[in-house]
């Protein structure tokens, strides 16, 4: 069987909004995305609370994390296993995998995970304005928590909107679990076909402006 190309949620993502984009950035390697001030504090807020909840320690929270001191501290009261920016990874089998193991297919970082024996919580922060609220990667998460963690038979998985202080949650059991796979693969289906076939079709849109690739793009 054809190695599969390895994918995540934000390669998924990415896709979806432009083929050639992810081309530009996974495949052919021709561009690298150095971010943008949004990102950046993305990166900056994620660190500073995943070191608080790995260590408790306060020094650790910013003058811009401080505020969702509360947060990280709400989750490590649930109690159990507790893990911060978790990676999980998987190969074709949907079995847990290294990181870099020649056969991954899918990998995934939880922000904030709490394993509590046969239920789970899955967080994911959100540092900027929800302008949608995408149920694909609350399933993703919770089916790798449920492949990584093979007691747990419920999670609910949670957009952490920061800034507007709520959430988005959903919760997801075992028993859907090969239903909801099933369908989400058929996704991952056209990606590997697009990789197997080298055909990137260019999605130009609003969004080209931002797009790393903007200097090679045909379309731009």
């Amino acid at each position: 069987m054809p190695k599969k190309f390895p994918l995540s949620y934000s390669r998924v993502s990415t896709f979806k909004k432009c083929p050639a984009q992810f081309e530009a950035l996974y495949v052919n390697k021709s561009v690298v995305d150095l971010g943008s001030d949004a990102t950046h504090y993305g990166e900056r807020v994620h660190k500073s609370l995943e070191m608080y909840g790995r260590t408790g320690d306060e020094s650790e929270l910013t003058r811009e994390t401080k505020k969702w001191k509360n947060i990280v501290d709400r989750i490590k009261a649930q109690g159990g296993e507790r893990y911060f920016e978790h990676k999980m990874s998987i190969d074709t089998d949907c079995n847990p995998c290294d990181w870099f193991d020649e056969g991954v297919w899918f990998r995934g970082i939880a922000d904030v995970l709490a394993i509590k024996g046969n239920r789970a919580y899955c967080g994911d922060y959100k540092t900027g304005k929800s302008r949608y609220e995408d149920a694909v990667q609350l399933q993703i998460f919770a089916a790798l928590v449920m492949f990584t963690f093979p007691q747990v038979d419920t999670v609910c998985a949670d957009f952490l909107w920061l800034v507007e202080d709520r959430h988005t949650r959903l919760t997801f059991d075992r028993v859907h679990l090969n239903t909801m796979w099933s369908r989400l693969t058929k996704q991952f289906d056209n990606i590997q076909e697009a990789v197997d076939l080298g055909v990137f079709v260019a999605k130009p849109s609003r969004l080209c402006n931002w797009c790393a690739a903007k200097d090679i793009c045909i379309y731009k």
